[in-house]
């Protein structure tokens, strides 16, 4: 972890009291999630043991997928239905790969979760992909 993210961790936990999809957030250091450092450490993580997806919430799992209030599912994209984050992976000009293609394991890792019936996650993956 970066050390801005262990300070804020040690004086208030990793979980933030906002939630989405039921699931408490994690907490935020520097405009950045407390375990981001050069990427995604949980994914890292679960990466080097064969399974990307392992040690993530499904929440985090899944962004940038995001299911609206009518239950559509959109990317999340810069300057897309008002999205708040500058973020080069939600730039949709920084790579010339279609979202449906590089979200291919986001995808797959949504439907293996609502065929598990991993009730959390039925909530916000209610429409098929």
């Amino acid at each position: 972890m970066r050390q801005e993210a262990q300070a804020v961790v040690a004086r208030e936990g990793f979980l933030s009291r906002h939630r989405r999809f039921g699931q408490p957030l994690m907490r935020v250091a520097g405009g950045w999630c407390v375990f981001f450092n050069r990427g995604c450490v949980l994914h890292a993580a679960g990466a080097s043991e064969g399974d990307k997806f392992r040690y993530k919430p499904s929440v985090f799992a899944l962004f940038p997928l995001e299911n609206d209030a009518q239950e559509r599912w959109h990317v999340r994209q810069k300057n897309y239905r008002g999205e708040k984050w500058n973020l080069s992976c939600l730039d949709p000009a920084t790579s010339s790969v279609p979202a449906a293609e590089s979200l291919g394991d986001e995808i797959a890792f949504a439907e293996r979760l609502v065929i598990e019936g991993d009730a959390d996650v039925e909530l916000a993956v209610a429409k098929p992909l």
